[in-house]
């Protein structure tokens, strides 16, 4: 318990209240008491000194039990309160609990006092952090809701344990076609092509997810429509605390664009292996023909010398006469 308890007592009796008071004294831990009779302390003793715990009496003058109980609901429904009565018919004792009060303890059993007031004001502490913890979880699952749905680059959906879809976001809009009011409830193997779906492959893929915790893979699916494209697919299992399955996360990235940049890459570079594999046979022997000096490539294919080395060279042929050739061509023409 906190350091002092505050205790509201609704009691006419003086000399009950001197005894709620010495048994609550037995308990060993401090307290503040005070005492209230009408309906008007009541109610004030409320909005401004929030109590820890009510105890109130059944019978008073011109207010009695069940109209404070009421009130108490309205102005403060989390503090405990606790019927402290004379007499307490079995009917009654039904009412009480119906209308809203932790418990009773009879004025001629004042022993159960201490033990009623500890339980009620741990369990409602108790309760009061739980409460804590539910509307911080409330708020975080919120705010990651709304984060979720405004990605657009990522489909991200929450599938229950067969696989069907219980959430969408606008990126699975975006990215799959599908309006949530289309897909909500459909199985998810819908995003996948009919020979993926034919093989067990969304079966094994959440297979997988149970037992290892995550799947992933690249791989084919279908837009709505038909259209096939490039996806990554992560799927996540989900666990309570206790470790039981509550569903899967399936994210989806669109990696078309990649692919087909990947293709294009591959492609160049084949161009290019081939372009330096040209460039390189220039470094080997060439079959040359002995009499019409034509090459002869390695398909067998006989080419005129300026033609392929114009195809596999920078090199441009321009005829001339060397040296010597000069000088026997010279004394021919002097001759003539």
């Amino acid at each position: 318990m906190k350091k002092e308890l505050n205790i509201l007592n609704l009691e006419d009796d003086v000399d009950d209240a001197e005894l709620i008071e010495r048994e609550l004294r037995k308990g060993g831990f401090p307290f503040n008491l005070k005492r209230v009779v009408t309906q008007e302390e009541f109610l004030l003793s409320l909005q401004e000194d929030r109590p820890d715990v009510i105890l109130s009496d059944h019978g008073l003058p011109t207010f009695n039990g069940f109209e404070a109980l009421a009130v108490a609901r309205k102005e403060c429904p989390d503090v405990p309160f606790i019927f402290v009565t004379g007499l307490m018919g079995e009917e009654k004792a039904i009412e009480t609990f119906e209308r809203g009060a932790i418990d009773y303890v009879l004025k001629s059993r004042l022993s159960k006092l201490v033990p009623v007031v500890q339980r009620a004001v741990r369990e409602a502490r108790e309760r009061a952090e739980r409460l804590k913890q539910e509307q911080v979880l409330r708020e975080s699952e919120e705010r990651f809701r709304a984060l979720v749905e405004g990605v657009k680059d990522y489909a991200i959906c929450m599938l229950d344990r067969e696989g069907r879809v219980s959430s969408w976001n606008t990126g699975a809009e975006w990215i799959k076609g599908y309006q949530a009011s289309e897909i909500i409830g459909r199985h998810f193997s819908c995003f996948y092509p009919r020979e993926a779906i034919a093989s067990g492959l969304p079966e094994r893929a959440l297979a997988r997810a149970i037992v290892e915790g995550r799947f992933e893979e690249e791989g084919l699916l279908v837009r709505k429509g038909g259209l096939e494209y490039w996806a990554n697919v992560v799927i996540t299992a989900l666990r309570d605390q206790q470790g039981g399955l509550r569903g899967f996360a399936l994210v989806t990235r669109d990696i078309t664009a990649r692919k087909q940049a990947n293709a294009e890459r591959e492609h160049l570079i084949q161009e290019l292996h081939a372009a330096i594999s040209d460039v390189k046979s220039l470094s080997g022997l060439l079959p040359l023909c002995a009499s019409c000096k034509k090459v002869r490539d390695y398909q067998g294919r006989w080419h005129p010398l300026e033609v392929y080395l114009r195809e596999h060279s920078e090199a441009t042929l321009t005829h001339e006469f060397c040296h010597e050739c000069a000088q026997h061509i010279q004394p021919m023409n002097s001759a003539g």
